[in-house]
């Protein structure tokens, strides 16, 4: 797997949300979030997601949709109800594949919708992007 270098330095890099129950998975995108300069909070579980953004609301949501007690459609729900949850980037990672899970995300408030393995550059290129500029969806459906 070829894996882009570190995100370049900002003044105040984006607070990101990593919400997946599969401890590897989750481990795994931590340390990448961390060697491109990240900070990432790391939870296994859609409460566990809320109560962290109720403490802190991060910037970034990269969201499991197939988590324990609460899927992660319910999740981006509650998310997007927060103070600030309106200004939030929710991406779905995940290995359901079809419109009708695609259509369902984008109901639930996600931004974008990244299937599982996550091609690497993908995802560097698109956190960079919401780092240095911000972020406009133009795979949200009419």
């Amino acid at each position: 797997m070829k894996v882009a270098g570190p995100a370049k330095q900002e003044l105040h890099p984006p607070r990101i949300l990593v919400v997946e129950d599969d401890p590897e998975s989750r481990q795994m995108m931590g340390a990448l979030l961390s060697f491109w300069g990240y900070e990432p909070r790391l939870v296994a579980a859609g409460p566990a997601a809320l109560e962290a953004a109720e403490q802190e609301i991060p910037e970034i949501v990269l969201l499991d949709l197939g988590l324990p007690d609460m899927d992660g459609f319910e999740v981006a729900r509650c998310l997007r109800r927060l103070p600030g949850g309106d200004r939030l980037f929710i991406a779905a990672l995940t290995a359901y594949r079809g419109e009708e899970y695609r259509r369902k995300a984008w109901a639930a408030g996600f931004d974008r919708y990244l299937e599982k393995p996550v091609d690497t550059d993908i995802l560097h290129q698109l956190l960079s992007q919401i780092s240095q500029v911000g972020y406009s969806n133009p795979e949200a459906p009419d």
